[in-house]
């Protein structure tokens, strides 16, 4: 398309301008010269300084035609023009931030999809790097995930650590501290701490164990998972990671749904570390040894899913893997086992049905299998039957109760005979002369002169002293029983002897020779007169049988009050602290004796004597021991069978006198 409007606007003659425009609307100028314009003489303008030579107007116009070239820019086109990343600016800032520090700031909540610093608001700002200050401190307070991730995304890229330990134990801290918070961070930082380790070379145990493999965990960390657990001695696997070593679906048997869950959820993992120890044992080769696949080449791709410059470490990473998990011997040979431990189960429990495929397995490993599994499922069996027997409890309050209540009928029964025999001794009026006495009873031998009883207010006065002293003729029941209280039964029983032979004396004797006796004996000589003759009586009688009995007025009421209870040792505890005195006080000499006892350490033995000659049990006895310390000292004194260790030294003073 061409344009031959003239140019209205050229002034200069002989030159014609033209306008081109072409199909895609681009416009050029054409410039026509006639070819004699070197010949046409232009107009001299008036210079404008006075004395200037004058130019000549075809070399100026001729030097206005040319172009000069321009200097070059000073520019890098590789640095200034190259293109910036999102991870490459982050990392950028990162290290411009490193040790940057802010105040105590409010939380700020902030959510965000691969987050950067870009992304936070000015408070959000403050709030990050004062948190990330607790942090690096060893503080965790409560945050967002996002805050998280940009934390995690600095130490993936060297920022805030100078040593590749320092950075795993701090991604590995900070992990530990709000996994429970996040669940969804073991996702990532599983991954993320296995690519740390490969891009610097560290040989960091794993330290995550699994009951079961998450699905989205990568085949490398996998392999290198199962590469452990069979590395153990012994081989631990749970049943959740048995099932993927299965070529089949052991969990859809009948056996299984109906009464064999426990039974091979339980079993079959030990039947495994079972057969892996004798392999080991008896061939020298392990589950891991014996079938060992051919080690395969897989590319990794380094820190998925996070904000990672792959400029730094590399995108992706050549690793080596042994696949034990996909290998189909080994696979074969662990189905094999657990079909056979199924089968053996089924015949231990009494239930139809048999399974195929375990001809893999040797015959001496069959072998085996079957023992441990009758053996355990025999212990099992017998644990269930002794479960199934009542246990024998001894309910120490009701036995406390029923001694109670033993205690008050024996009470109450020794009161009214002592009532009684007082009432008989007192109620007499006179002693007949020892001559009547002999021949009564037999004897050949005269007693002497006669007697006479004191008056009738001595005898009440009497009667009632023995009343208020009961317990001088207590009787010793079966729980109180001792081997050494021989003599005092033998004292009671001369007691009664001296009653029997007071009776016939007061029968046979006439009451006006009484009478005259109380009339001519004074009154306060009566009493004297009446202990020596019933002394002089008992003394006869006995020789007679061939027994020696203390005289009456020996066993006196002071003395038998004052008598400790035969068989008891007397103890001495000095203790300066006011409530260990109240314990000493409290407790009675049995018990002493069981913490002097026990004061060297446990003493079964002992204990048991000591037990039964207070006609106890040792539990009962170490039961009240520990009542009363818990009342006095607020502890328990005794520990099992044993003095408790912060109190075996208060014991150091207690001494048997």
């Amino acid at each position: 398309m061409k344009n031959d409007k003239p140019n209205n606007d050229n002034h200069i003659e002989h030159i014609r301008h033209t306008t081109l425009v072409n199909d895609q609307g681009i416009r050029f100028a054409e410039f026509e010269l006639a070819g004699d314009e070197q010949d046409v003489s232009l107009p001299d303008k008036q210079s404008d300084h006075q004395g200037q030579e004058p130019v000549d107007s075809a070399a100026r116009a001729k030097e206005s035609l040319i172009v000069k070239p321009q200097e070059p820019l000073d520019m890098n086109w590789g640095e200034d023009f190259r293109y910036v990343t999102k991870e490459q600016q982050f990392v950028q800032k990162a290290r411009e931030l490193a040790w940057h520090v802010e105040g105590e700031a409010p939380f700020v909540a902030f959510k965000s999809y691969w987050p950067t610093y870009d992304q936070m608001a000015s408070d959000q700002f403050k709030w990050y790097f004062y948190w990330r200050e607790e942090v690096r401190s060893g503080r965790y307070p409560d945050t967002d995930l996002s805050y998280l991730f940009v934390y995690f995304y600095e130490l993936i890229h060297g920022v805030g650590w100078s040593d590749p330990l320092q950075g795993y134990a701090l991604m590995e801290q900070a992990w530990t501290a709000y996994r429970k918070r996040y669940a969804k961070l073991d996702t990532y930082l599983r991954e993320w701490l296995y690519d740390f380790m490969i891009v610097h070379g560290l040989d960091m145990p794993i330290r995550e164990t699994y009951q079961r493999f998450p699905r989205v965990l990568s085949a490398e960390l996998k392999e290198k998972e199962w590469k452990r657990r069979f590395s153990l001695q012994p081989v631990e696997l749970s049943w959740e990671l048995l099932l993927d070593l299965l070529d089949y679906d052991v969990e859809k048997s009948r056996f299984y749904q109906e009464n064999g869950r426990k039974d091979l959820e339980q079993y079959a993992p030990k039947v495994i570390a079972l057969v892996d120890s004798y392999l080991a044992k008896m061939k020298g080769q392990r589950f891991i040894d014996r079938f060992q696949p051919r080690p395969r080449q897989v590319k990794r791709h380094l820190f998925r899913s996070a904000v990672y410059d792959h400029g730094l470490y590399g995108r992706n990473v050549v690793l080596t893997v042994v696949s034990l998990s996909e290998y189909a011997p080994l696979r074969s040979y662990i189905t094999g086992l657990v079909r056979l431990t199924e089968n053996k189960l089924r015949e231990l429990r009494g239930f139809k049905g048999r399974l195929r495929g375990q001809d893999a397995v040797e015959p001496e490993v069959k072998e085996i299998i079957t023992r441990y599994l009758k053996k355990e499922v025999q212990e099992q069996l017998d644990a269930q039957r002794k479960q199934a027997i009542p246990e024998v409890q001894i309910d120490t309050g009701k036995l406390h109760r029923l001694q109670r209540e033993s205690d008050q009928v024996r009470d109450m029964l020794l009161t009214e005979e002592a009532g009684q025999q007082a009432e008989v001794i007192n109620s007499q009026p006179a002693l007949e002369p020892a001559s009547s006495v002999g021949a009564s009873s037999g004897h050949s031998e005269s007693a002497g002169t006669s007697t006479n009883m004191a008056s009738p207010s001595k005898g009440r006065s009497s009667r009632k002293s023995v009343a208020k002293k009961p317990d001088v003729f207590q009787a010793v029941m079966d729980f109180d029983a001792d081997p050494y209280e021989l003599d005092a039964i033998e004292v009671r029983e001369q007691l009664d002897d001296a009653d029997v032979i007071v009776r016939s004396v007061n029968t046979e004797q006439p009451e006006s020779e009484a009478a005259n006796g109380r009339s001519m004996e004074p009154s306060g000589s009566a009493d004297n007169r009446l202990m020596q003759s019933m002394g002089s009586l008992v003394e006869h009688s006995s020789e007679a049988r061939g027994i020696h009995v203390m005289a009456p007025h020996v066993v006196d009421e002071d003395a038998l009050t004052v008598m400790p209870t035969v068989g008891e040792q007397s103890w001495q505890w000095e203790v300066e602290d006011e409530e260990w005195q109240e314990l000493a006080e409290r407790l009675n000499p049995i018990h002493l004796e069981v913490l002097h006892a026990l004061r060297a350490g446990p003493n079964r033995s002992e204990l048991q004597q000591i037990a039964e000659k207070a006609g106890s049990m040792p539990a009962l006895l170490l039961d009240e021991i520990n009542e009363t310390a818990m009342d006095t000292i607020g502890d328990l004194l005794i520990d099992g069978e044993a003095i408790a260790d912060d109190y075996i030294d208060m014991l150091e003073t207690l001494k048997s006198v």
